[in-house]
Parts: structure tokens; C-alpha cells; sequence
């Protein structure tokens, strides 16, 4: 089961279907195994889509699943973004659950998180889901 997620669906992560918004954004999210979680982004994680990504990956985390980020398909991310994965570091840290990005990271995500120095806080899971030897 998954659930696909819009700006314009109010964050309400029960909703699946598929909605236009004024920016392309779609979120999809897929348990993989055990307590991990796959959250896809298609997109752009920017102004307005970055509210609904952290507001459902944080209720993951609260939920005590361990989220592995599958950004291999977003085609853009602002600072807006960037920031919503600095504060997911520090919500799965403080929920004692673990993040990982997917081996798939774009090359233009990959450079942005390398600059703010994000990468150090969110390990590249090489197989997915990471091992758990995190």
C-alpha cells in the first residue's frame, strides 16, 4: 500500500490519488521492510511543496519508522527544501529513528547537500534499506 501525497491535498497523508498543483510534486509512500519506509519525491521540493514532504516524513518518524528518502526523482530543490531536510536530521534524531537517502540522488541534490553540509546527518543507503548498522 502506498500513499501519494499533493500541496493541494492539505498534507493528509491518508489521501491517495492524484491532484494538480501549481508546481509539479507528487510524494509517494511505500513500506519496504521491517520499520523502514520508502518516501518517494517526484518533483520539485521548493516554496511550496516542502511543507507537505517534512510535515509527512516527520509522521513517519513519530511513528516509529525509520524513513529511507528516495529523491531519485526531483527536479529541483530550493532552499526551502534543503532546509526541510536539515530539520527532518533533527526530528529522526530526537525520535531516535534513522534517515537515509537512496543511492539514486540526483547529481544538482547530491552538490546542494554537499555545499550546506547536510550529507555527514543523513547516511546514502548503498542498498536499500540500509542494514541497520546505523
Amino acid at each position: 500500500m502506498s500513499s501519494h501525497l499533493h500541496p493541494s491535498d492539505g498534507g493528509d497523508p491518508s489521501y491517495a490519488g492524484h491532484v494538480q498543483s501549481s508546481a509539479p510534486f507528487a510524494l509517494r509512500i511505500e513500506p519496504i521492510q521491517a520499520s523502514w519506509v520508502r518516501v518517494c519525491v517526484e518533483g520539485e521540493l521548493a516554496l511550496t511543496s516542502s511543507s507537505v514532504f517534512e510535515l509527512a516524513v516527520e509522521r513517519e518518524l513519530a511513528a516509529d519508522r525509520d524513513v529511507l528518502l528516495d529523491l531519485s526523482r526531483i527536479d529541483f530543490i530550493d532552499s526551502v527544501g534543503l532546509r526541510a531536510m536539515t530539520g527532518l536530521v533533527r526530528t529522526a534524531k530526537a525520535n531516535g529513528r534513522r534517515l537515509s537517502l537512496s543511492s539514486d540522488l540526483p547529481r544538482h541534490a547530491r552538490r546542494l547537500m554537499e555545499i550546506v553540509g547536510l550529507l555527514p546527518f543523513v547516511p546514502i543507503a548503498h542498498d536499500a534499506p540500509p542494514d541497520g548498522s546505523a
